[in-house]
């Protein structure tokens, strides 16, 4: 595999990953997925982490609609004209000149105009005195001075050790906020400005930090810049702090791309929903859903998300969450929602590995027929799982072929020797249900019948005798007990006996998966490696091969809903 285009980065990370002008989130995750396969965290990390940054710069600008026209770098927005030839022509030559003084003077090459950026190498403190005097300014000028401005503007403490305030640079970052008032929409300072506010600003310096920007930048703009200092004063800070300080910021805000908003909100509550209260976080999802029809097929799959969060958060229980395998799960979760980085990744690694080698507590936390319906946990488990698997490269190699052929047909071969005790258990409740019932009420509506019939057959006797008395009664006793089989099997018994005869095979059935076969099936799933669509796949294969198809078929209705096995097989994913 060849190596990447590093020298695109970071200017141009859409050349770095090949793409081209019209990609979409789903093309960049590809994309990013391959190089992290090849530089993984724990082998490369500081290759994965220049990934990781250009993965996030293009992420965070497609999550927010930028503009793929004006999509272009730094490097190329700030590229100086070439007008260096025109002045050595608009110097023409005097119409009046002859030919001795043509010939007498050689031709002489115009000089060229020097560059700013090696004017500010050449003279920093008149070029910063120069440009900072200026009342209009490009884009790149704007960037000299920020530069200059670490090197030329002394800070407040002249300690020899830098401290946070010192390495925050506050007159870097606002040079750079002057240059985007003046050019809103300037992707080279965009970038600039965004880098600078990923990982450049203190802890203690964001309160203070975001409402000064947004009174610089009082466009949408200012949701994708201040993203990532949000979310991390989410983590650090108590959440009335960020409630208060959003609601400020936003009064600065003009109305814009509603877009922009919708996406800040659909990411930030993945960390703000741990700590907010029900009602806040309500109340944001309800505004998203009324303006869903603004949103993308990748934003509507983050509202899913967040939805699905919300719903498990809101139900769950203090007793469920006790559970050994669960709070991992939730650890997991909280993880993906709010941690970022190789750290992050490695301590999601973590948890799926101990949900992968704990299947016991997976099955108890995911008991069979349960009251609690965990649907939520478990798809925002396979939703996130996904992503990590894109976005980290953390994925076991292919599993072997051959391995887990033998797995499943060893597997099938344990369910199987269950099966004749399952038959006779089955043939015991269709007796229980059925024929029992049959056999008793056909025994008392035999004797009812009977004395009934020699009642009325005496008493038709004494009032009227023939000869053809005695075979009219005999052919009204027959009909008389052969019309309760009928009326019970066409009638009575679908009626009011099958459906609690089906419910009672169906009890049984799980409790024979609980007993018999989960177990025999986490261990089959664990010993694969595989996805749970496809190590169930291969087993439905090897019972197709062996003409067990049927009675497998019951089986696998109770895997393909058995949440707990789905979670613990995607976790073997992991694991390697």
């Amino acid at each position: 595999m060849s190596d990447p285009a590093w020298h695109h980065l970071p200017h141009d990370p859409r050349s770095f990953f090949d793409l081209a002008e019209g990609f979409d989130r789903r093309d960049l995750k590809r994309a990013y997925g391959k190089l992290i396969r090849q530089f993984k965290p724990e082998t490369h990390p500081q290759e994965f982490q220049r990934i990781r940054s250009a993965y996030e710069q293009l992420e965070n600008a497609e999550r927010y609609g930028r503009n793929q026209a004006e999509s272009q770098s730094a490097a190329d927005a700030w590229k100086p004209s070439a007008n260096t030839d025109r002045q050595s022509t608009s110097q023409s030559q005097p119409g009046n000149t002859s030919a001795s003084d043509a010939t007498q003077r050689s031709p002489k090459r115009p000089t060229p105009p020097v560059s700013p950026i090696d004017e500010a190498i050449a003279n920093p403190r008149e070029s910063y005195t120069r440009l900072s005097q200026k009342h209009s300014r490009s884009p790149l000028e704007y960037y000299i001075l920020a530069v200059l401005s670490d090197l030329l503007v002394k800070p407040a403490n002249n300690s020899a050790k830098p401290n946070d305030s010192e390495k925050h640079r506050p007159q870097f970052l606002q040079w750079l906020l002057d240059g985007l008032q003046e050019h809103p929409q300037e992707p080279g300072l965009i970038s600039l400005v965004a880098g600078t506010l990923r990982g450049d600003v203190p802890d203690d310096q964001i309160q203070t930090l975001l409402p000064k920007i947004a009174k610089s930048i009082r466009s949408s703009l200012f949701y994708r810049l201040t993203e990532p200092l949000w979310e991390r004063l989410l983590i650090d800070q108590p959440f009335e702090i960020f409630e208060g300080l959003i609601r400020e910021c936003e009064s600065h805000l003009r109305q814009g791309d509603p877009r922009a908003r919708l996406a800040f909100y659909l990411r930030i509550l993945r960390t703000a929903m741990w700590t907010a209260p029900t009602e806040w976080t309500q109340s944001q999802l309800e505004t998203l859903s009324r303006q869903a029809a603004d949103l993308d097929d990748s934003m509507h799959n983050d509202l899913e998300f967040v939805e699905l969060l919300h719903s498990y958060l809101s139900s769950t229980k203090s007793s469920a969450s006790a559970l050994p395998a669960r709070a991992t799960m939730e650890s997991f979760l909280r993880t993906y929602c709010t941690g970022d980085g190789p750290m992050a990744t490695a301590e999601m690694a973590r948890c799926l590995d101990e949900i992968a080698r704990d299947a016991h507590g997976v099955q108890k936390s995911f008991p069979i027929n349960q009251e609690q319906d965990d649907h939520s946990l478990f798809l925002l488990m396979m939703m996130a799982t996904s992503d990590l698997a894109e976005t980290t490269g953390l994925i076991a190699p292919a599993p072997d072929e051959e391995k887990n052929n033998r797995q499943a047909v060893s597997c099938l071969r344990d369910l199987k020797n269950t099966l004749q005790d399952v038959v006779h258990r089955v043939s015991w409740i269709d007796t229980t249900y059925k024929w029992l019932p049959f056999a008793g009420l056909y025994l008392v509506y035999g004797i009812l019948f009977t004395v009934l019939w020699f009642i009325a057959m005496t008493i038709v006797n004494q009032v009227i005798y023939s000869s053809a008395t005695g075979t009219i009664s005999v052919l009204i006793m027959i009909a008389g007990l052969l019309s309760f089989p009928v009326l019970y099997f066409w009638w009575f018994f679908p009626k009011y006996l099958a459906e609690r005869a089906e419910n009672s095979r169906q009890k049984y059935f799980a409790t024979c998966y609980t007993k018999r076969w989960r177990g025999r099936l986490f261990r089959y799933v664990q010993s694969c490696g595989e996805s749970p669509n496809d190590s169930l796949t291969r087993l439905n294969g090897a019972a197709a091969f062996h003409d067990d198809t049927e009675w497998m078929n019951l089986v696998l209705s109770f895997c393909h809903s058995d949440l707990g096995l789905l979670i613990f097989a995607r976790a073997q994913l992991f694991v390697g």
